[in-house]
């Protein structure tokens, strides 16, 4: 028996008074150390797993609050799959899309943006074709083509009568492509040089001389993020040491009739883009935050609709045309935080927040306000924690969360403003469990120290129950255990436990090798419970063991030797119920012999219901003096098993009363795949019999033990034992 628990506590002023003092004295320091690092990490540490958590906490802002659109000066003109059904399949001849350039213009649009680079000539054009038919020998038809119109003229003179920006692609890697930009937009600086903070890309892809000259400005066209999910696109970028801005920034300057940008730099990075009464704020980088809307709200109009002469008239007029794919073919669709959505769309809405005013910003001081937040959440916790029960602890530290997350949001939706409250929330949760785990562990310290004050009476009990204890590891310590008996033998697989109903059982299991090839096995439940029973499983196990290597592999003259032996030493008049057995473990045989023991339960490896084995047996040792035991024998096959219990598995009783019994034992001996393991087999049935019996008194000991003939050659699977033995 343990200790009592339920002595009476010690007066709650006494209690508290403690509780302080360890709250105090121990647990708030080490809260205080934590809160250091925490907050040293969050400010000086920017870690991926960080940023991830930053990242996915403004995703949330963003679908909790997407943008709310307050105006429709960008319209994208969207060569659609509509306009691939209507116009043919991508690409289309570039005197094709001179002829949409020109139809925009023809309304009068403030821009028109095209979202594409076109990097080499027409392969549809005629001149592209005559100069194939002059390589192929058909001179005088190549002559003939090569006076028809220039596709690529054409879109270049389409371009030139037009206020067109063309996109410009940054690379990462030196494609062997020319490294120097011809053309370039005036930058007003501010401060320091920002050249050193923005992204720096060695090459730059084009569009070919005679299209990248016509257009009025060009700008770098969006580029992946870290981890694949466009949240911001860069302002400005380094194009082999020439700064060009981006595709939108480009696009509002021309639209502004600004001649320069005008950026803000100092030690720290770039703060600011300035365009005309327009400020962009950025990161240290130059990197622009985008606040996303609804993707369906966004005015399209489809380039099918154009060409037949459907848009409704001037719908162009004064907006920014924006030329781009959406069509699904054309695999131009990106990740945002409101989810996927073509590629021309991201550069829509980052007019749209230029135009709108709504700019989202990352300050520079977000860093140590997050920092702040930590050391506040953390100081809160460090001096509430131990004066406050764990719930009460835990409920103030989600309410405080709770509103570290909408000042968070709050401050989203009135400035623009995107502070970090997931990382300080992650490192209070942090110095919480500390906490909580400090101050729990002194409490229950304190408590231990007070109760045993309190149980001094008891000293006596407790010492019992230490040598109960003792005895029950020295029992335990008996047993065998199969990765020490067997090692790396291969040809048979063992497992068992046992369940004492008391400190100590008076169950009893065994085995051993008799030498190479022989497996000695010995299952015993001795009359009675507790140390006097346990006191005799001892002995009669020790008796037992050797009587057996004194058999010469007989279990019924094994018994019989044990049986005399064991009425020697039996003052007490007690019996023990034994099944004893040998296996060969190169033939399969199995000899066994059972003194009132239960049978052992077959489970072939054919797939046969398991069935227990009929024996005629003897009585219990020690209750019919000189009993002539004789084995019994069963030959195994590979894969075959067997399960050896004590009565303690049957009689198993539930809180109703009812007993496990042996139809409950067949049904889950039955399970599918049971035979393959001797561990399987153990744990299963065990934990069957405990489910059972939940909640009711365990009555008797429970015994388990199974074993798998693999056969003489094959190669079992090894056991978690086996591979302890090794190590």
């Amino acid at each position: 028996m343990t200790p009592d628990d339920s002595s009476s506590p010690p007066p709650r002023r006494h209690r508290s008074r403690w509780l302080r003092w360890l709250g105090l004295a121990r647990t708030r320091p080490i809260g205080l150390a934590v809160l250091a690092v925490a907050v040293l990490g969050l400010s000086l540490i920017d870690m991926r797993v960080q940023r991830d958590r930053r990242n996915e906490l403004f995703d949330l802002y963003q679908h909790l609050l997407p943008r709310q659109r307050l105006n429709d000066g960008v319209i994208v003109v969207a060569i659609d799959d509509a306009s691939l059904s209507v116009m043919g399949q991508w690409p289309w001849p570039r005197s094709k899309l001179a002829e949409i350039v020109d139809r925009i213009a023809a309304q009068h649009p403030a821009a028109i943006v095209i979202d594409a680079i076109f990097p080499e000539a027409d392969r549809l054009s005629p001149r592209q074709q005559g100069a194939l038919l002059l390589k192929s020998g058909f001179g005088d038809v190549a002559r003939i083509i090569d006076a028809l119109p220039d596709y690529d003229q054409q879109l270049a003179a389409s371009i030139r009568r037009a206020p067109v920006i063309l996109g410009v692609g940054a690379l990462a890697e030196d494609a062997g492509l020319p490294k120097e930009i011809a053309y370039g937009t005036p930058i007003l600086q501010s401060g320091a040089d920002p050249a050193p903070f923005l992204p720096r890309y060695p090459a730059a892809l084009r569009s070919i001389e005679v299209i990248d000259a016509a257009a009025t400005g060009h700008g770098v066209l969006p580029s992946a993020s870290e981890d694949g999910v466009v949240r911001q696109i860069d302002s400005l970028a380094n194009l082999g040491g020439a700064l060009l801005p981006s595709l939108p920034v480009e696009t509002l300057r021309l639209v502004a009739g600004e001649t320069a940008l005008q950026v803000k730099a100092d030690s720290g990075g770039i703060e600011s883009l300035r365009i005309g009464e327009r400020t962009i704020p950025t990161d240290r980088d130059g990197a622009w935050w985008l606040h996303f809307s609804d993707a369906q709200e966004r005015p399209h109009l489809s380039v099918a609709e154009l060409m037949q002469g459907n848009a409704p008239a001037e719908v162009l007029a004064g907006r920014i045309a924006l030329i781009g794919y959406t069509a699904l073919g054309l695999q131009d669709v990106v990740v945002t935080p409101l989810g996927r959505m073509p590629g021309v769309d991201v550069i829509a809405e980052a007019m749209d927040n230029a135009i709108d005013g709504r700019l989202l910003s990352r300050p520079r001081w977000a860093r140590w306000a997050e920092g702040g937040l930590l050391a506040a959440l953390s100081l809160l916790i460090v001096l509430v924690v131990p004066w406050l029960r764990p719930l009460g602890a835990a409920g103030v530290v989600l309410l405080s969360l709770a509103v570290s997350f909408g000042g968070g949001l709050l401050l989203f939706r009135q400035y623009g403003l995107l502070i970090d409250v997931a990382n300080p929330a992650i490192g209070a949760i942090l110095v919480f469990a500390v906490m909580l785990a400090m101050t729990l562990s002194e409490t229950r310290a304190q408590r231990g120290r007070l109760r045993q004050a309190l149980n001094d009476s008891h000293v006596a009990q407790a010492r019992m129950e230490g040598e109960l204890d003792a005895a029950r590891r020295i029992q335990m310590g008996m047993l065998p255990e199969p990765g020490q008996v067997l090692g790396q033998e291969a040809r048979v697989e063992v497992a068992a436990r046992m369940l004492p109903a008391r400190s100590v059982g008076g169950d009893l299991y065994d085995f051993f090798l008799l030498d190479e090839s022989r497996l000695f096995i010995v299952v015993g439940d001795v009359s009675g419970k507790g140390l006097p029973a346990s006191l005799f499983m001892a002995l009669s196990k020790a008796l037992t063991k050797g009587a057996a290597l004194r058999s010469e592999a007989d279990p019924g003259r094994a018994l019989r030797d044990a049986d005399a032996a064991i009425a020697e030493e039996n003052p007490e008049l007690l019996f023990v119920t034994v099944l004893a057995a040998v296996l060969d473990l190169n033939s399969g045989r199995f000899d066994w012999c059972s003194a009132g023991h239960e049978p052992p339960w077959l489970l072939p490896a054919s797939g046969a219901a398991p069935h227990r084995l009929h024996t005629t047996g003897g009585p219990p040792l020690c209750v019919v003096d000189h009993f002539d035991y004789r084995s019994e024998t069963l030959q195994l096959s590979p894969g075959d098993a067997l399960c050896l219990l004590t009565d303690g598995i049957g009689d198993a009783q539930n809180l109703s009363g009812a007993f496990y019994g042996q139809q409950r034992i067949a049904a889950c001996l039955s399970k599918p795949g049971l035979g393959e393991s001797a561990r399987y087999i153990v744990e299963t049935l065990l934990s069957d019999t405990l489910a059972f019996s939940e909640g009711a008194e365990q009555a008797d000991d429970l015994t388990i033990l199974a074993l798998r003939w693999h056969g003489a050659t094959a190669q079992a699977p090894q056991t978690m034992e086996a591979k302890a033995a090794r190590m």
